[in-house]
């Protein structure tokens, strides 16, 4: 059963990472108000898409720390990605696809929210995997 127990990830670490995309989801729609980013400049959305990445690889390491703590950094990065893209994908759907009436064509006009759904897999593995190396190369090291 993959609700229960995979792992180090098990029905707690599930109904904690719920919540943790939920606040991620709405920290990031309340400061693009009135319009999810659509009033911004084309320039302000680039900055923030590269600030939100540069901030993001030391706040991947911090949660990973804090939401486990098996050293499986790598697996542990891909559930990370899992929550802050699909719920925050479902969210952005039924907000601007189902409410708004824009259907799954809002990807387009909302480009920066759709590079985040597939940056992060990207992003959070790549620290995981650092993180795991890291670690493994201090152990070896320590054997010596």
């Amino acid at each position: 059963m993959l609700l229960t127990t995979t792992g180090n990830m098990n029905t707690k670490k599930h109904f904690q990472l719920l919540p943790y995309s939920f606040i991620t989801w709405l920290i990031f729609y309340i400061i693009g108000l009135p319009d999810y980013y659509q009033q911004w400049y084309f320039w302000a959305k680039i900055v923030v898409c590269v600030f939100v990445t540069l901030i993001y690889f030391p706040i991947t390491q911090y949660t990973l720390k804090k939401y486990w703590t098996d050293g499986k950094h790598l697996v542990n990065s891909c559930w990370l990605a899992l929550y802050l893209t699909l719920p925050l994908f479902v969210y952005d759907y039924l907000l601007l696809a189902v409410y708004k009436g824009l259907g799954i064509g809002f990807v387009i006009p909302y480009w920066y929210l759709t590079f985040f759904y597939f940056s992060f897999w990207i992003q959070f593995p790549l620290v995981g995997w650092w993180m795991q190396r890291t670690k493994t190369q201090s152990v070896e090291a320590s054997a010596r």
